[in-house]
């Protein structure tokens, strides 16, 4: 529908401003929001920044990264990866951040039923594709941050490595030839879920506390990182370019997902931020000022690695053939899996007291992946908890189900990568379901109400600019790539596109069109079924009715007006405005 029905929407915002009745739906909405939001509140911006933070930074910089700058680096350096991965930050990554915010502050719910209200019934399977996306990417979450809490009791009763192939057989050991994974796993999955349970009020205070000695951590060791030998090399190399890699669709699908896993955008995670959002919270400050510093922490993680990687080659192969070492840098079990486990240990192998460095890093690793694992956890909490679900139920459902579709990533490292590969990809899919939300409600309408009249006014005020750049440049971005990616690999790959494994095309498309099925399917059944749905869980329709009629964009589908109404009447809940 685009801008349909702009002049109406257009009124709520420009003309209406000083309307008591308007005055209360965005700023108190007290009886409506107090039996329909159940996501908590932040109790200050400071702890709001921390806890985004704290999601953010995790091992999709301290591990990920790396691995995915390795495996796209070149003969001649790295810097035309950190060169497209930096334009996502600001042509994809913080535009969507930007709009999960909105949209969780403005709806008080998760993706799912954000998009039923700002869309109608029929797109609620959108918001559902959002929630299964983070559902898979935590089952595989937890399997690596329960690698880091081993690492980090190994390193305190055990020598260091030394040496890569030492370092190698204790990471294969651990991960292919033992049960510690399961177990540690399981470990991690429990310790969220209780944290879950507690609520935000819980996760708040911990993470002002562990956020900033993360960043002294992490600052520690990247200074230690810059002192070891031969850094001029590794420096050169990640900063010098090797342009003939541009031309390769995979690296800029690595960088578009990489910068996605990165900042966590389109993961669904910050509309349930949003959702605990005050009005004096802005998403256009938060939404730049969190994907930056991420990104600062990628960067520093990143040549932690590689000086250590460039360090160690020259002591054991002074004047060695440089294919070794590139070798090195892309060969640490399956799809680079490895590379941050194996390597950082002989980094302070170097270092006096370096057992006791190395456990304060993993320890550093398992704060801050565990502090994204129970935000992403929580954000499929809060799907079911839309539904009517309490939040202890929700908390040990999906906590069971997260542990249950982890198991297979723990047992076996290659499943693990598969799995990384296909919805690390699916958060571009993600992306273009924001963007289609912004086409659908209305761009104008979507800046005005939900961003820049929205707040208490400290917020930063977008421009007509913005609107052109979501609107059509992230949707361009997005289809080009996966257009090119899908059409170079039918032509050019090796390995037949249709055969599953590691990196196949055919394995992400058979995962996402499995998961589209589905959810369609459900869509369908709760549109034909969401009356009688609805007399059971009374919460699917109270939302709807907390949102002015005026500036809803959705219209009820047709035949579900009388049902509706009348279970609001008999549930006692009208609309906030008469």
């Amino acid at each position: 529908m685009a801008d349909e029905g702009r002049s109406e929407r257009t009124r709520l915002v420009k003309q209406d401003t000083d309307d008591s009745r308007l005055e209360t739906t965005f700023r108190t909405r007290p009886q409506a929001e107090r039996q329909t939001d159940r996501a908590g509140r932040f109790t200050s911006k400071l702890g709001f920044i921390m806890t985004c933070v704290g999601f953010a930074v995790g091992t999709g910089n301290i591990w990920r990264f790396p691995r995915i700058l390795a495996n796209n680096s070149g003969e001649k350096g790295c810097l035309q990866f950190l060169l497209v991965w930096l334009v996502f930050l600001f042509l994809w990554s913080m535009q969507i951040i930007i709009m999960e915010y909105a949209i969780g502050r403005f709806t008080r719910r998760a993706p799912p039923m954000a998009f039923h209200d700002l869309l109608g019934v029929k797109s609620t399977w959108l918001g559902g594709w959002i929630g299964i996306e983070n559902l898979f990417s935590s089952s595989y979450y937890g399997v690596i941050v329960g690698w880091s809490m081993y690492y980090m009791f190994y390193c305190i009763f055990h020598p260091l490595p030394t040496t890569f192939e030492d370092s190698s057989e204790i990471w294969k050991a651990f991960t292919e030839e033992s049960s510690w994974p399961v177990f540690f796993h399981f470990i991690v999955t429990m310790g969220s879920t209780i944290v879950i349970w507690k609520g935000v009020g819980s996760v708040e205070p911990a993470m002002k506390i562990m956020i900033p000695g993360l960043f002294i951590l992490i600052i520690t060791a990247f200074i230690w990182a810059l002192t070891q030998h031969n850094i001029g090399s590794a420096l050169a190399y990640i900063f010098t370019p090797d342009w003939q890699l541009l031309g390769t669709p995979r690296l800029w699908i690595d960088a578009l997902s990489q910068n996605a896993w990165d900042t966590g955008a389109a993961g669904g995670t910050f509309v349930v931020y949003g959702a605990s959002m005050t009005q004096s919270m802005g998403p256009v400050k938060t939404g730049i000022l969190v994907p930056s510093l991420n990104n600062i922490v990628s960067l520093m993680c990143g040549t932690m690695v590689f000086c250590t990687v460039f360090s160690t080659w020259t002591k054991v192969s002074p004047g060695g053939d440089k294919a070794d070492l590139m070798k090195l840098l892309k060969t640490n079990g399956p799809a680079n899996t490895g590379l941050t486990f194996i390597w950082m240990p002989i980094l302070f192998s170097t270092m006096t007291g370096g057992r006791v460095m190395t456990s304060l890093f993993f320890l550093m690793v398992v704060v801050a992946g565990f502090s994204s694992y129970v935000t992403s956890m929580n954000t499929s909490s809060q799907v079911l908890v839309d539904w009517g679900v309490r939040k202890d139920v929700a908390s040990v459902v999906v906590g069971a189900f997260v542990f249950l579709l982890g198991v297979p990533s723990a047992v076996s490292i290659n499943f693990l990568a598969i799995q990384d590969f296909v919805w690390g990809s699916a958060l571009i899919l993600s992306g273009l379901v924001f963007v289609y939300l912004f086409w659908r409600y209305g761009s104008l309408n979507f800046r005005l109400n939900l961003l820049n009249e929205a707040g208490d006014g400290s917020d930063w005020k977008l421009p007509k600019l913005w609107e052109w750049l979501v609107k059509y440049v992230l949707p361009v971005e997005g289809l080009a790539l996966l257009v090119w990616w899908v059409v170079s690999t039918v032509r050019n790959e090796k390995v037949p596109w249709y055969k599953l494994g590691v990196g196949s095309l055919m394995t992400a498309i058979l995962g996402w069109f499995i998961v589209a099925v589905v959810l369609l399917g459900l869509n369908l059944l709760f549109v034909r079924c969401r009356a009688r749905m609805s007399r059971c869980w009374a919460s699917l329709i109270a939302k709807q009715d907390d949102i002015p009629a005026r500036c809803c964009c959705h219209k009820k589908d047709k035949g579900d007006d009388d049902n509706l109404m009348a279970m609001t009447d008999k549930a006692g809940e009208g609309p906030v405005l008469d």
